[in-house]
């Protein structure tokens, strides 16, 4: 896609991420195991920020059937569906991913900028 004298300089193909509720979100767990699963969750979500695979990750603050909202970076949908996969909250079917392609400006500075001030 880069390759294509179209796009403007700059622009980059993302895939956005909508962690939604998923078939098993409102399963009963104690207040440890949701604790410990949404330790895990945040993890997963680091880490794929600190291999350069999530650009941008977080919640929404309303109690919807959208619960968060992720920028992939991956060479193809079915590549960015595969590592949202990997999260333990979708591995279990607490939250399900949707996924849609975006053209957007490069956002490696925003990542960038963000690893700087936490090392700060």
């Amino acid at each position: 896609m880069q390759g294509n004298p179209d796009i403007p300089k700059g622009m980059k193909q993302h895939f956005f991420g909508f962690l939604v509720k998923g078939p098993k979100h409102d399963e009963p767990a104690s207040k440890e195991e949701r604790d410990r699963l949404q330790a895990q969750h945040l993890d997963y979500i680091r880490s794929q920020g600190e291999a350069g695979n999530y650009s941008l990750a977080g919640p929404f603050l309303d109690d919807g059937r959208i619960r968060g909202i992720l920028i992939i970076n991956a060479a193809s949908e079915n590549d960015a569906r595969s590592i949202v996969n990997g999260d333990p909250l979708v591995k279990i079917g607490r939250l399900a991913v949707e996924i849609h392609p975006a053209l957007l400006p490069d956002t490696s500075c925003v990542l960038r900028e963000f690893r700087e001030a936490r090392e700060k």
